[in-house]
């Protein structure tokens, strides 16, 4: 699956975009794909990990996202990782570091418990997170795209190996959910469950 993110990445430059490419699976089959978009649309939101997203979550919901795992060539940034942990994705798994930007290594979003423990209705658990696949071939895609650039890359440590063994596939595993987080996401959804009942012809006016 990294392989195809690693080609994705060199598709996006081909269309003017910088190398980054996305997966997601289920069961190791790929149920959506992504390459950014920022340059062609205008947008800085339109990151691979979003795009890919926005498609799964088209035919998927948040419960059964927690069995899906999301790839990518580069670790995801700050905003994809708060867009990952509130999709529920339960695993993550990427090939190089990005220390600067990174929603792991530089702000922590991907593994911060506090997200899900205090607002458990919107936050999933801390997914699993595997780094360091395909290491070389994902440099390599960004060495193709521009040697110069990445050797700026490197030079200001913007994309790094993630582990000090160069090579080495690093695995931090995923946090079971609180009991607070599952008697809050059970009191939610028989809180809703009253209402319907009590309220059945109302419609969307209940909440008013």
């Amino acid at each position: 699956m990294m392989a195809r993110c690693i080609e994705l990445s060199r598709i996006a430059v081909s269309k003017g975009e910088y190398p980054f490419g996305t997966v997601i699976t289920l069961d190791g089959q790929i149920v959506a794909e992504g390459i950014n978009s920022c340059m062609r649309d205008g947008d800085v939101t339109r990151h691979a990990e979003i795009i890919a997203l926005s498609q799964v979550q088209r035919t998927v919901g948040r419960e059964r996202l927690r069995r899906y795992t999301l790839y990518s060539n580069i670790e995801p940034c700050a905003m994809c990782a708060y867009c990952i942990r509130e999709a529920w994705v339960g695993r993550v798994v990427y090939a190089l570091d990005s220390p600067v930007m990174g929603g792991l290594s530089k702000w922590n979003v991907l593994r911060d418990d506090g997200l899900s423990d205090r607002i458990p209705e919107i936050f999933g658990a801390v997914p699993e997170v595997v780094s360091g696949v395909l290491l070389h071939e994902a440099q390599q895609a960004w060495r193709d795209w521009s040697p110069f650039a990445w050797e700026m890359i490197k030079l200001r440590g913007l994309l790094t190996a993630p582990c000090a063994q160069d090579g080495h596939i690093h695995v931090r595993p995923a946090h079971s959910r609180s009991l607070w987080h599952y008697l809050h996401i059970l009191f939610m959804r028989s809180a809703r469950f009253r209402r319907r009942i009590a309220h059945p012809l109302e419609g969307d006016h209940s909440d008013l």
